[in-house]
């Protein structure tokens, strides 16, 4: 699975940028800011060594987030359960349909 830097999603242009320090200043391996149109990733590092399972699988329920609150859904997207299950679901899929 190739993460690309931007994506066209509802009409909005959304940025996935990489972040050496996210897991110490917000303790979460990624973050969807709204209010930026952003996706956070952790990068894997020697201190933080991720797999690129655990990247693409972050990144995956980032975008959920993402396309629930462009939906409307802010209060399904703050439903963690709902997102983690549905963004492994979907990590999944596209992992098994490359």
């Amino acid at each position: 699975m190739v993460i690309k830097s931007e994506y066209l999603i509802f009409g909005q242009t959304i940025k996935v940028k990489y972040s050496r320090t996210l897991i110490k200043r917000q303790n979460a391996f990624g973050i969807w800011e709204y209010n930026k149109n952003r996706i956070t990733l952790q990068q894997s590092t020697r201190e933080y060594p991720l797999t690129k399972e655990q990247i693409e699988s972050t990144f995956v329920h980032e975008m959920v987030h993402c396309c629930l609150d462009l939906m409307g859904e802010q209060e399904l997207s703050t439903n963690e359960k709902f997102v983690h299950a549905y963004g492994n679901l979907m990590h999944q899929f596209i992992k098994q349909n490359e």
